[in-house]
């Protein structure tokens, strides 16, 4: 007869991460202390939408639950997620989750400066592992991330789960001021995305300046609900 293990015992103490902020301006990115520029502005409009759908949700997933992506990959997601995590995180009265959601390509901690090990991949995989073990607090203070993890060959069929849909309720309903920002894979490039973007509340899609075809961008828009999109956000633009 199998013996059950006992859970395993953590030794993660609570602690806060320091993001490297000359990193982010070197990558022309927000930081607490910006001055009000053009692309701040762009972003402080993009959260303004997302914050009213969060105060006047629709029927359906829960609306503080938002999916940043794009048609594919290299057009800015990454970017113009981190940069709507930062800029929420500067609200008075909400605090902001950015969950690295592209298994395959993680890259949120790497951008940020923050050296992590298990994320939300772990916490799927082994019911042990308690979702406050993988969440990093940062020195930006109301902003807390959530890194991939682990990665792993059957990762769509994880997102597609019954462990993911209790995960995705804990986080949506645990804080109620909390918004839930999911750095998702490219819509044309990996079956995660759809998946992701069938559980979330919003969508925010970038498109890049010059490069998303109008092809692309409607085979894009084909795999999500449109009444989901919350806005596009043109990356790489002129001014």
């Amino acid at each position: 007869k199998a013996k059950v293990r006992p859970a395993r015992p953590t030794n993660r103490t609570s602690r806060t991460l320091r993001v490297d902020r000359d990193r982010l301006r070197r990558q022309s990115m927000i930081t607490p202390d910006s001055e009000r520029t053009p692309m701040a502005e762009g972003f402080r409009r993009i959260k303004r939408q997302i914050l009213a759908n969060v105060a006047n949700p629709k029927a359906g997933a829960p609306s503080n639950l938002v999916l940043v992506t794009s048609a594919l990959a290299g057009e800015g997601k990454t970017f113009s997620a981190i940069n709507l995590a930062i800029s929420i995180a500067l609200e008075r009265d909400r605090t902001v989750l950015l969950v690295d959601a592209d298994v395959a390509k993680p890259s949120v901690p790497q951008v940020l400066g923050l050296k992590v090990e298990q994320g939300m991949m772990d916490v799927l995989l082994d019911g042990r592992i308690d979702l406050a073990e993988v969440l990093c607090k940062t020195d930006i203070g109301k902003l807390t991330v959530l890194p991939a993890g682990t990665a792993h060959q059957h990762a769509t069929e994880l997102l597609a789960s019954d462990a993911m849909r209790v995960l995705l309720q804990e986080l949506a309903e645990r804080y109620h001021d909390r918004i839930i920002l999911f750095d998702s894979p490219p819509l044309l490039a990996a079956s995660e995305a759809g998946v992701l973007a069938s559980q979330m509340g919003q969508i925010v899609l970038v498109v890049e300046a010059g490069k998303t075809s109008e092809s692309a961008l409607k085979a894009a828009l084909g795999r999500i609900e449109s009444s989901k999109v919350t806005g596009l956000v043109l990356n790489k633009g002129e001014g």
